[in-house]
Formats: structure tokens, sequence, C-alpha cells
């Protein structure tokens, strides 16, 4: 068996979400897109890689909504508490924080937010 790959599904703006992902997050690309040929303006398979872990694309389009949940969040573990900040800063513009940022457990700093485009996020901060 293969490595599992995130595969997240949006409504629209798929590329627009991976390229707000390219400016939050260091060390990520875009590594490719391919549109519908009957849709040339949406995504039929979009490949982001964020620093080492791939997240694939999918636009679905407004005649097929896609329900967001907080029930599936992706992890991210920052490695200062400056990137933290920055990335935390970014992603709540338009999102709702469901939780902190706050101390927990081994961690200096936790949050739990959904960002604009209603992905879930867990970042932390475990501090020095």
């Amino acid at each position: 068996m293969k490595q599992p790959i995130t595969f997240i599904s949006v409504t629209e703006h798929a590329k627009k979400q991976m390229d707000f992902y390219v400016d939050v997050f260091p060390h990520t690309t875009i590594q490719s897109v391919t549109y519908y040929d009957e849709y040339p303006e949406r995504v039929l398979n979009g490949q982001l890689n964020l620093n080492g872990t791939l997240l694939y694309f999918l636009e679905m389009g407004p005649e097929n909504p896609v329900t967001s949940g907080w029930n599936l969040s992706l992890f991210v573990e920052m490695d200062t508490e400056e990137e933290f900040d920055l990335i935390f800063s970014a992603l709540s513009v338009e999102g709702i924080v469901i939780m902190g940022p706050e101390a927990a457990g081994i961690f200096q700093k936790v949050t739990w937010l959904t960002d604009k485009f209603g992905i879930t996020w867990q970042l932390v901060f475990a501090g020095k």
C-alpha cells in the first residue's frame, strides 16, 4: 500500500485556495493543476506540496456543493513561535477560531481553526 494523500474536495475556487496556502506556508508549492475540459475554470486535479506533504484538490462546482466540517483537520507543528503566529494570523483572517491560541499539554501554543475556505487546521508550537 502506498502512503495516503489528503484529498480536499471544494465547491469552487480550488486554484485560489491553493495559491493562498502557497503564500501562507513556507516551502509550499503547486506541483500541478489540471482543469476540466468542459469547465476550463474548474480544477479537476490540483496537487499541492505543503512542506513535503501532498494535498490533492478537486473542484466540484456550485451544482455539487461540498459541506465542510471540523471533524477532520490538518495538524501542523511549527518550528518557532514566530512561524506559529504568522501562519495563525493568515489562516484566521475571515476564518473561525475554534480554540486558542493557548497553552495545552506539552504545547506552548495550540489553536484549532477553520480557514476562509472551510479547511480546519490544528496548529501547535511545543516551545523550547
